[in-house]
């Protein structure tokens, strides 16, 4: 009897004409790299337990209801499947100067779809995410090696353009 071979699915959220390779590029509009057309908003075009890696760049601030998109996300993905996310961070002009931006992202904010006893807990969303590492975009001078940078990064604005956040499911 053969055995079965097991693919690696990973999806490219919200890629536009910027896709990762080796991924399958879903986004609303369907341009020359898109491969699946789908309106993120009434959840995704993918069946439950199959995905092993997502990536989004710059697509969740553009959500009216992200925290469906996060449950979907979850839904959708496989146990220990690794979940990437960049999106603009909150104290950046970038957050606020693009009119189609609806949400603001902190490090706090994904700590509600995680089973964080001060966060997530609470509020039943069908998610249950474990942080692993989150990367910041230091906008000029702050890129270079400056003590003390993460005081800078929360008191200051302008020091952080985007963040990368990488999740982990847990199922």
């Amino acid at each position: 009897m053969a055995k079965a071979s097991i693919i690696d699915v990973f999806l490219d959220l919200g890629c536009g004409y910027r896709k990762k390779e080796a991924y399958i590029g879903l986004d609303k509009s369907p341009l020359d790299k898109v491969d699946i057309v789908c309106d993120f908003e009434q959840g995704l075009p993918i069946k439950d337990n199959c995905v092993d890696k997502i990536y989004s760049n710059h697509l969740f601030e553009h959500i009216n209801n992200w925290v469906q998109l996060f449950e979907e996300v979850y839904r959708v993905c496989r146990s220990d499947a690794i979940v990437e996310i960049r999106v603009p961070y909150y104290a950046s002009i970038g957050a606020f100067k693009d009119p189609t931006h609806v949400h603001f992202f902190t490090e706090e904010t994904i700590r509600y779809f995680t089973k964080d006893k001060w966060y997530g807990s609470d509020y039943g969303f069908k998610t249950n995410f474990e942080i692993v590492k989150i990367d910041y975009d230091y906008m000029f001078p702050f890129n270079q090696w400056i003590p003390f940078i993460s005081f800078f990064r929360k008191y200051l604005l302008n020091v952080v353009h985007s963040m990368t956040i990488s999740l982990k499911v847990i199922k």
